[in-house]
């Protein structure tokens, strides 16, 4: 049999493999990503085959592989065809799911081979994946032969990453490990963390450029589709969500206006957003807290304040799908001061919050919600308080961190960092330094675009590190997900040399997206560090 003979559709694989059965073969089945095939892939591979007398092997389909945007280095249908030039092997398919579970149940081999490397690391997927395997009466069996790890060979020889980028990753794998360093994040399930700002919607309008106008020099478009994503501090909730003990989130929305078009209308392959048909684009009102509530994850305990003369926030956004770029945004917002009234009910809201919280996140978009009065309460009662003033069309020069007398934690961006000092040439290590002493900030923290983050604390001077996204699709979103994880990070105290990396790493996972399509994901987080670090 060929090697393209060998490479089916896995309902074919079915097929197959029952098809062994009736002629009483011993079947062995692989499970993995293998992407860069390396000796000790096919050490593994041959001594599985010697298990049995059928040898099946499904891959990771690329979707699923959770190592971080920069992989797979090869795709599943180049890896499918390195694993099927092996003569050990006998039929080989992309899976359908992200882990063997489900395959098991469909394959039913008789034995399960796993390599030796996982017999004392038990990976969660793995320990689902042997309770599958008892349940069915399958045998997992661990291949004592040669270990490698295509991650490892990824980075010392097909690293994505500039000559830049790997010379760092090289030295702070000397000082770091992945175990060490997930260790010290692990510590973040203990934490009760308060998230308060302005709750924002992004809607993403795409669409078909067809050129000029011919009465006007406008640009003309064609309408593809609509796409709706939770922002502002509900996607920093959602980012911190899976690595807390707690998140309780005060977010501001606007004067409630039920509407039908509220609900998603199917479609979209992520779950946080709704996909409205045409005839909705210009009518679409800002969605109500149900499908807002809807979006967040389940650890998220949400209390809304409500502003009753402004609407919800609603960021749209007209890209154009073809180049993948912005043409223009259109903001739905009213960011005036509160009334009287409502600077009273913020307080009344905010206040029992804050004594059970470890850690408090203020996402401040400059829209009206923190005012004098709040910035006072939060500085006075957290118990440890992280601050980002993201400035934004609608703030710029009414909005920076001098409102803040005191922070433990400042995430800002360059823009941000010029505006608050007045400084349009002065060395960002001075300036940073500068504001953090200003609110005696233990740690703070400048991003730089593609250049990266500086960091800066009084007990550890300046440290600097470089982006590590390899793919953008999108660079909306990644703010928050920096601030999110960067803020755990200094809240637990970490050194500025983790909080950096660690941010960085979130910054990456966040850009190879649309805006807040999908948030921070425990498990493929640590796989991401885990992938750089070997």
């Amino acid at each position: 049999m060929s090697s393209s003979e060998k490479i089916v559709a896995f309902e074919e694989l079915v097929r197959l493999v029952e098809q062994l059965r009736r002629q009483s073969k011993r079947i062995v089945h692989c499970h993995g990503v293998f992407d860069l095939l390396h000796i000790g892939h096919i050490r593994y591979l041959q001594a599985a085959r010697n298990q049995g007398d059928a040898l099946v092997v499904t891959l990771t389909p690329d979707r699923f592989v959770n190592k971080g945007p920069h992989r797979p280095i090869f795709d599943e249908k180049l890896r499918c065809q390195a694993v099927a030039a092996l003569s050990c092997v006998d039929h080989v398919a992309v899976n359908c799911w992200p882990t063997a579970m489900e395959t098991l149940r469909r394959l039913r081999p008789d034995v399960f081979a796993k390599g030796a490397e996982f017999r004392d690391r038990k990976t969660p997927e793995l320990a689902q994946e042997e309770a599958t395997a008892a349940d069915l009466g399958i045998r997992v069996e661990f291949i004592d032969e040669i270990t490698s790890s295509s991650s490892a060979l990824i980075n010392q020889r097909l690293s994505p990453f500039s000559e830049e980028v790997d010379h760092y990753l090289l030295q702070f794998r000397q000082r770091q490990t992945a175990e060490a360093l997930l260790g010290r994040l692990e510590q973040s399930k203990q934490l009760r963390v308060l998230v308060v700002g302005e709750a924002i919607v992004d809607e993403y309008v795409t669409c078909a450029a067809l050129g000029q106008s011919t009465k006007s020099p406008a640009v003309v478009a064609r309408f593809q589709g609509l796409d709706r994503f939770v922002g502002g501090a509900l996607a920093v909730a959602n980012h911190v969500a899976p690595f807390c003990r707690e998140v309780q989130l005060l977010a501001m929305l606007g004067a409630a206006e039920p509407d039908i078009r509220d609900q998603p209308a199917g479609g979209n392959s992520t779950p946080a957003s709704a996909r409205c048909g045409s005839t909705d684009l210009v009518a679409a009102r800002p969605p109500g807290e149900d499908w807002i509530r809807g979006q967040l994850r389940e650890r998220v305990q949400a209390t809304f304040f409500y502003r009753s003369r402004a609407p919800t926030i609603v960021k749209r956004q007209y890209r154009e799908v073809y180049y993948a770029v912005p043409l223009f945004e259109i903001d739905n917002l009213d960011d005036a001061a509160l009334t009287t009234e409502e600077t009273v009910r913020l307080e009344e809201l905010l206040q029992p919050l804050l004594p059970d919280a470890d850690v408090v996140l203020v996402a401040d978009y400059g829209h009206g919600m923190l005012g004098e009065t709040a910035v006072r309460r939060l500085s006075a009662g957290a118990r440890f308080l992280a601050v980002n003033t993201p400035a934004n069309a609608a703030n710029l020069g009414y909005h920076t961190l001098s409102k803040y007398r005191r922070a433990d934690y400042l995430s800002m961006a360059e823009q941000e960092l010029r505006l608050e000092c007045r400084s349009r040439t002065e060395a960002l290590p001075e300036l940073l330094e500068q504001v953090a002493r200003r609110v005696g900030a233990a740690a703070a923290t400048v991003t730089v675009g593609n250049r990266g983050c500086l960091c800066y604390g009084p007990q550890q001077g300046h440290v600097q590190a470089p982006a590590l996204a390899s793919r953008v699709v999108d660079r909306f979103g990644a703010g928050e997900a920096f601030f999110a994880m960067s803020a755990l990070c200094a809240g637990l105290h970490l050194p500025l040399e983790q909080l950096a990396f660690l941010g960085n790493v979130a910054a990456a996972e966040a850009v190879a997206v649309l805006g807040n399509s999908r948030f921070l994901e425990e498990v493929p987080f640590r796989r991401h560090i885990e992938s750089l670090l070997k």
